[in-house]
């Protein structure tokens, strides 16, 4: 199981996909916009990695064809994530 702050990203044109472990246990979505320069917050997963970034897609497949204004868009075969995992930070003074 991941630590809470671990967190992926993934470029499909034109957005960014970004999940993040909350916490409470969530996988928290995020979609950025390139095209229109704003962010859609997605509705949270509650299940593992693997089932996060699969809804991450789906979800933004449907925004794209419901909102983004390109009914025929469907999303790349593969996508690449990039991972990122929070370290513990020990502040010296």
């Amino acid at each position: 199981m991941q630590p809470p702050g671990y967190a992926c990203l993934a470029e499909v044109e034109p957005f960014i996909i970004e999940i993040q472990r909350s916490r409470d246990g969530l996988w928290t979505m995020n979609l950025y916009d390139r095209s229109g320069g704003f962010k859609v917050i997605m509705p949270p997963s509650e299940y593992d990695l693997a089932a996060a970034k699969e809804k991450a897609l789906i979800s933004v497949e449907f925004y794209m064809r419901k909102y983004g204004g390109n009914a025929s868009w469907t999303r790349p075969p593969r996508v690449e994530w990039r991972e990122f995992a929070p370290r513990s930070v020990i502040w010296e003074t």
